[in-house]
């Protein structure tokens, strides 16, 4: 489940650029409309602004999965290469932001003030609109007024419209869903021409007929969540210009012409008192452009069909829709820890064993035990590569030293065979990619027990490389029981918060392996972290573990990660704790888009069940 917080972080920081990007996608189309009916643009505009809540709120609940793709080049000493399978890593289309707490708090506290000012700047403009229409009076009205306003309500096919008078009033309103009311100020209930009451009831009659009311007041709400913004403005802004334009083309159509309407909307500019300020109800004069609306009146122009009208914007808004729906994949995923507590605080205090390192020996000394490994200072990363895969299988005890020395040597090499047959599987494969150093990593695994001092030593290293080829290292030891490694346990827990993430991976492995309940929670912290090969480590170590303390973080990277991988390794490592705390997320994520999260999830919910 989505943590609240969470959820408004992503919203905000994937509206800051969608919401942007929805305005240039809505102006190209209305673009394209601006020789159409005002109706098809304004139509545009209001699909636009549902849009900007929509988008940044699906990328935040990770509707549409992320996009990931799998590199098929890297580039070395400047020159393109094809990369090696076991080196290509997936990439997202969603950049992955840490998050602290304290932020976090911070962002979604400021936001929910704004909100609140927001709608209580909306219960505001209600307020004034049912002021207004308690002041209404239907008393003295010119024999005129009725006349025109049978008039219009003919022309329009429209009933059970009110005209009334009100002494507030500062120009004409509209308002009301289903009693509409037409108010008039006090200006317009005397000694008025015919014109001038056909242009401001027309108008008024017109926003009735395509029920405006209800769609400004669908709009305020919609814009509430997505006020902070200043693109909002711009969106509420061309919405009332459309909106007037398409009450203009219904009362030139309808009622007067268009040169007669232009001149009667001046005269009635002349009655008014205009607006100060925003208001919930409806004007003749909203949108502050009535230069340009007598401008569109007057001006001559060959319109596009309504057929043609009709064709551009429904593409126009099936671009709108599927451009949001592949875009929501895209954006900024903010993680924030799952629990505040880190384990290194909780954690009793262990005195770490540092074992003296054993000097380099004199390479010019000739050493009987060191004879099958002349090339360990070759300059060819091959030859040094084979020569610790040579130390580890003759178990060179004297070759320790030379090899923890070669842990920092990243150089990838092509893969070494080194140990073909047995169930020592990281022998098999590679952790990053092959080079030296993780062939002597490999090696001083072999060696078991003789090699944990010197490789715990390399856990603090300046070197990140060699960070991580220690640690992975000493998860893989040889003959050497979890327990004795328990030493390790508060520097791999440390190295989970380091700044490589590939050392970080090593630590969750190296941790998973050796099954300490001291980093529990802090690999559960971990489940946040900002890389999401981490996070999938991180759960494959409490799988290992099989922590029921676990359960409630990993239900929630099941249904709240946006890498398949990782939602898959939460699911197995539900399935492997048994917890029937976890069924009901298990049951949820049987919806999950990808096939193997779906089979992993149900082989979670039979082991429990069998449970």
């Amino acid at each position: 489940m989505m943590v609240g917080s969470e959820f408004l972080l992503n919203f905000l920081v994937n509206s800051l650029w969608q919401i942007p990007v929805v305005c240039a996608l809505a102006a190209l189309g209305t673009f394209l409309l601006r020789n159409s009916s005002a109706r098809y643009r304004h139509t545009v505009w209001v699909t636009a602004l549902f849009f900007c809540l929509i988008v940044p709120a699906i990328t935040a609940v990770e509707v549409v999965p992320a996009y990931t793709f799998t590199p098929t080049t890297i580039s070395v000493d400047g020159d393109d290469q094809v990369t090696p399978d076991h080196t290509r890593r997936r990439q997202s289309s969603q950049v992955v932001v840490d998050a602290t707490p304290g932020k976090m708090q911070f962002v979604t506290a400021a936001y929910l003030v704004f909100l609140a000012l927001a709608a209580v700047r909306f219960v505001r403009l209600w307020r004034t609109k049912e002021r207004l229409r308690r002041s209404v009076s239907f008393d003295g009205l010119t024999p005129q007024i009725e006349i025109v306003t049978r008039r219009c309500m003919e022309a329009f096919g429209v009933e059970k419209v009110q005209v009334g008078r009100s002494s507030i009033a500062r120009v004409p309103y509209a308002l009301g869903i289903r009693r509409p009311l037409i108010v008039l100020p006090d200006s317009f209930c005397g000694d008025v021409d015919q014109e001038t009451l056909l242009s401001v009831i027309g108008h008024e009659m017109a926003h009735v007929r395509r029920r405006d009311f209800l769609t400004k007041v669908i709009c305020e709400l919609v814009s509430l969540p997505i006020t902070f913004h200043p693109f909002t403005w711009f969106f509420k802004h061309r919405i009332e210009q459309e909106r007037e334009l398409a009450c203009d083309e219904l009362v030139t159509q309808q009622v007067l012409q268009p040169t007669t309407y232009a001149r009667s909307l001046l005269r009635a500019a002349d009655l008014s008192m205009h607006q100060a300020g925003r208001s919930m109800m409806l004007s003749v004069f909203d949108g502050q452009m009535i230069e340009e609306r007598i401008r569109q009146l007057t001006r001559k122009r060959l319109p596009l069909s309504n057929w043609s009208g009709r064709i551009i914007t429904a593409a126009v808004l099936g671009a709108l829709c599927l451009s949001s729906v592949f875009g929501s994949a895209f954006g900024f995923s903010l993680r924030v820890p799952i629990t505040t507590p880190i384990a290194a605080a909780a954690m009793p205090e262990t005195p770490v064993a540092v074992v003296p390192q054993e000097p380099i020996p004199d390479r010019n000394r000739q050493n009987p035990r060191s004879a099958p490994n002349p090339r360990m200072d070759s300059t060819t990363a091959q030859e040094v590569a084979q020569s610790a895969c040579d130390a580890g299988k003759n178990r060179d005890t004297e070759a320790i030293a030379s090899l923890v020395a070669l842990l920092a040597d990243d150089r990838k090499v092509e893969p070494i065979p080194c140990w073909t047959s047995g169930r020592w599987t990281p022998a098999l494969d590679t952790f990053k990619h092959p080079s030296p150093g993780e062939q002597a990593a490999l090696a001083l695994a072999s060696m078991g027990r003789d090699a944990f001092g010197p490789l715990m030593n390399q856990l603090s290293n300046a070197n990140a490389v060699t960070r991580r080829n220690a640690a992975w290292a000493i998860g893989e030891l040889t003959n050497m029981p979890p327990g004795e490694r328990a030493p390790a346990i508060p520097q791999l827990v440390t190295l989970l918060r380091d700044t490589d993430p590939w050392v970080r991976m090593a630590a969750a492995r190296a941790i998973g392996e050796v099954r300490d309940g001291r980093a529990t929670e802090t690999l559960i912290a971990t489940l946040s972290d900002a890389d999401w090969r981490v996070r999938r480590l991180a759960a494959w170590a409490l799988n290992e573990m099989k922590e029921r303390r676990a359960v409630a973080a990993l239900c929630h990277l099941l249904l709240g990660d946006s890498h398949a991988e990782v939602r898959r390794a939460a699911a197995e490592a539900l399935g492997e704790i048994a917890s029937a705390e976890a069924l009901p997320s298990l049951q949820q994520a049987l919806n999950d888009p990808e096939t193997a999260v779906r089979t992993k999830v149900s082989w979670a919910i039979a082991e429990i069940e069998d449970n």
